[in-house]
């Protein structure tokens, strides 16, 4: 499967917490070509770190995904206030 895919599932189903805060507005970034500040990366678990540069490596491969559009539209509305 996919990073973006676990990404998405991540997002869809876990609980609201700081380590997911921190990967929604690291994708937010991707999303709108903005700033984030890497070492927030650092704050993570080992397994949200790994799941953050498996999804930057994927994001740049897969830049017209369904996965991809599916993940901006959850992180990138303006209904979601990061």
């Amino acid at each position: 499967m996919s990073k973006l895919k676990d990404l998405e599932k991540r997002f869809l189903n876990g609980p609201e917490n700081p380590d997911l805060m921190i990967l929604k507005k690291f994708i937010k970034a991707l999303c709108i070509e903005g700033k984030f500040n890497i070492s927030d990366l650092y704050e993570l678990p080992l397994n949200d770190f790994e799941l953050a540069i498996e999804t930057l490596k994927s994001w740049r491969l897969d830049r017209y995904t369904k996965t991809k559009e599916r993940i901006a539209a959850l992180i990138c509305t303006p209904s979601n206030n990061l």
